[in-house]
């Protein structure tokens, strides 16, 4: 069970960032529409989201608008709390960044033209801890057609220890630090210092990567 779908004993707070005012209202109506769903806020923009929940942090935010680079939730993930989970639609699900846009363990990854129960299941799917990728994004995640944004090193890569194999497995199996923390009986500094000596063994930037280059190499099964 992941650090997200813990927390949830009350209805999932969802807040929504579009530049369309008309779609905000939209994305606010479907929300709205679902019982199990509460809508703590929405904007034109991350910034302003971030400014108007006052410090509060949503359990999933649904996104109408393309992330840049430099990341548009980072004042979000900043903080101390488990970060929210992502509902992006977009239009160009060919774009470069897209096998990148998973920056927490919870994302969906869709089209602007999904129904609205299509963007209520991927709320929920994302509010548990899931990850939800469009059919084409799944095939060229699973093809490899678009590499992520990392450089393989030259050379083989130095040894993993055994706890640093189980600590990569429990990543591949959507598992949080802190249940990772919970099921080796070890610390979240533990965890955390695990997953940097394992990023830079690996040459990974991040935990989607780590994953992917540790099946590619044969260092995990899933």
């Amino acid at each position: 069970m992941s650090d997200r779908q813990m927390v949830h004993i009350g209805p999932v707070r969802v807040a929504v960032i579009a530049a369309s005012s008309q779609v905000r209202e939209n994305l606010q109506t479907i929300v709205e529409a679902h019982p199990a769903f509460s809508v703590m806020g929405s904007a034109a923009d991350a910034d302003t989201l971030v400014e108007s929940l006052a410090g509060s942090v949503p359990d999933v935010v649904v996104i109408d608008s393309e992330p840049d680079e430099s990341d548009p939730l980072k004042a979000l993930f900043e903080r101390e709390h488990t970060p929210p989970g992502l509902v992006l639609l977009l239009d160009d699900l060919d774009s470069d960044w897209v096998l990148d846009a998973l920056p927490t363990d919870a994302a969906a990854i869709l089209s602007r033209n999904v129904m609205p129960a299509e963007i209520v299941a991927s709320i929920e799917a994302v509010a548990a801890g899931l990850c939800v990728l469009s059919p084409d994004v799944l095939a060229r995640l699973l093809a490899g057609r678009k590499p992520l944004r990392w450089t393989a090193p030259s050379g083989p890569f130095e040894a993993l220890t055994l706890r640093e194999v189980e600590v990569l497995a429990m990543l591949a199996d959507g598992l949080g630090n802190k249940e990772i923390a919970r099921q080796l009986d070890i610390s979240d500094n533990t965890v955390k210092s695990h997953l940097s000596t394992i990023f830079g063994k690996l040459g990974a930037a991040n935990r989607t990567e780590a994953v992917m280059l540790a099946m590619r190499h044969g260092l995990i099964m899933v």
